[in-house]
């Protein structure tokens, strides 16, 4: 699963150990992150990297877009938001009307956090103090969002031209309809790769 994590840069030296458990529980489940920021911009001390000292170097529109562009690529998205800047709020928003679940957290009451008032049945807001609390919620959240390799099922509405080829073809092959919709889709995708 692609994950999308993102976080403040402000509080850095407290709020470091905690993005680092994210991303080491993301990866022992199997995810991936769309985009590490973290270890572009600092060391394993949390210490900001060179390139990375003075804000009036780092290419904002740069970051906007590849930020915009990871979001993009993932299946979810995490955002710590315990110290909360702009940032966490517009990808949050941005991450629900992409139609991503998404794990909000913070170390503190949300109770009169500007984030509180969203309602959305992809969000889930979690409050943690530590670092295992964080990372059982975090586990979490990825299983409950891990589709597996099972089948998936969806519904869609055909016309009578469709319905009639379907019931030909089906007659012809011994196939159900859903059997030829998907090797009509697989014979498509295998034209795309």
């Amino acid at each position: 699963m692609l994950v999308h994590f993102i976080g403040s840069s402000k509080n850095i030296a407290t709020d470091y150990p905690y993005y680092r458990k994210i991303i080491e529980t993301i990866n022992e489940r199997g995810s991936v992150l769309t985009r590490d920021w973290i270890a572009a911009a600092y060391d394993e001390n949390g210490s900001t990297k060179k390139d990375y000292e003075n804000n009036d170097k780092i290419n904002w529109e740069e970051v906007y877009t590849e930020d915009c562009s990871a979001l993009e690529r993932a299946d979810i998205a995490i955002i710590e938001a315990t110290t909360y800047g702009f940032q966490q709020g517009f990808f949050t928003s941005h991450a629900l009307r992409s139609k991503k679940p998404t794990l909000l957290l913070f170390r503190q009451d949300l109770k009169n956090h500007p984030l509180s008032g969203i309602r959305d049945r992809l969000l889930t807001t979690k409050e943690y103090h530590t670092a295992d609390e964080l990372e059982k919620v975090v586990n979490k959240f990825l299983k409950d969002n891990t589709i597996s390799t099972k089948d998936l099922r969806f519904n869609f509405f055909i016309d009578r031209q469709i319905y009639n080829y379907l019931r030909e073809v089906s007659y012809e092959t011994g196939k159900n309809k859903s059997e030829i919709i998907r090797d009509l889709l697989e014979e498509e995708i295998d034209k795309k790769n």
